[in-house]
């Protein structure tokens, strides 16, 4: 039997212990589709150990525009893209907690930015911090939010 991607992860990561890492490492020597897939795995880890060592880019742009969206949001001027977040929001967490949770979250009335934080820190707490954020983006991906000098900042 093949060990699960679960179970090559802790192995690549050296977290499955002494007995069972054993087994993996007389499965992986004669099993070429498992040592492709440990391959892959490791492939994977140092892209994404790359990035987190990268120097971060300059933020200012980015935060300009979060801060102008704020301001927009707070003066109630985007009430399509409130809305879209809400359904991207409610989409999001039916996906990966079902519809219940979904319900949970964003309950009678609730604005749209404290749905977006309920949904935020569940999703970091029970997928982990990165997927959390790729999550977020995959969210705000081509929402529009009207600047105060009625600009687009994307």
């Amino acid at each position: 039997m093949h060990p699960r991607i679960a179970t090559l992860i802790a192995f690549c990561d050296a977290e499955a212990g002494a007995s069972r890492s054993r087994r993996i490492a007389s499965h992986l020597a004669k099993c070429e589709k498992c040592r492709n897939r440990l391959g892959r795995i490791e492939r994977e880890r140092d892209e994404l150990s790359a990035r987190a060592a990268a120097p971060a880019s300059d933020v200012r742009p980015g935060l300009a525009a979060v801060l102008a969206a704020i301001t927009a949001w707070q003066e109630g001027r985007n009430g399509a893209a409130a809305s879209e977040l809400r359904a991207r929001l409610r989409w999001q967490m039916g996906t990966y907690f079902g519809s219940p949770a979904a319900l949970a979250v964003e309950g009678p009335g609730i604005p749209a930015e404290e749905m977006f934080g309920k949904a935020s820190e569940m999703l970091e707490v029970f997928l982990g911090p990165e997927a959390a954020e790729a999550l977020r983006d995959d969210v705000f991906r081509g929402l529009d939010w009207a600047e105060p000098a009625g600009e687009i900042c994307r």
